[in-house]
């Protein structure tokens, strides 16, 4: 199984100090998240890592670690998608649903550390609900 870890990191401030207290937290949500992934889908997985550090806006997508996950999505290159949580894609409801919408076509599921597949039991409720299945 390949398993796709997204994460991103605002870097506020930009001093040294707190950029690397921003790297370490990153390095932590990505331990949780592959932690996640291997509780449910087990040990033998191959692990891909998609990471944004910088100060880009929740409802831009145009990241560089963003835009190369779903390159591969829309390739069929992952079977599962792991965040930290949501709002690490985006906190736009509508852009977070189209999101999650294109994964699901792909049949990708989208986890998170937090939550496990409950996120996608949300979130394909919220496809329903708003008519965007």
């Amino acid at each position: 199984m390949r398993i796709g870890i997204y994460n991103h990191q605002h870097l506020r401030g930009g001093c040294p100090v707190c950029s690397q207290t921003y790297v370490k937290g990153m390095i932590a949500d990505g331990m949780k998240c592959m932690n996640r992934a291997k509780g449910i889908y087990g040990e033998d997985n191959e692990f891909v890592n998609y990471t944004d550090l910088g100060d880009y806006p929740s409802d831009n997508l145009e990241r560089p670690g963003f835009k190369r996950m779903m390159t591969d999505v829309v390739a069929d290159n992952l079977d599962v998608i792991v965040v930290i949580t949501l709002d690490k894609i985006t906190t736009d409801i509508d852009l977070l649903l189209e999101t999650y919408k294109t994964i699901r076509q792909h049949n990708i599921e989208l986890i998170t550390a937090n939550d496990g597949k409950k996120a996608m039991e949300i979130l394909d409720k919220a496809l329903i609900k708003w008519g965007k299945n």
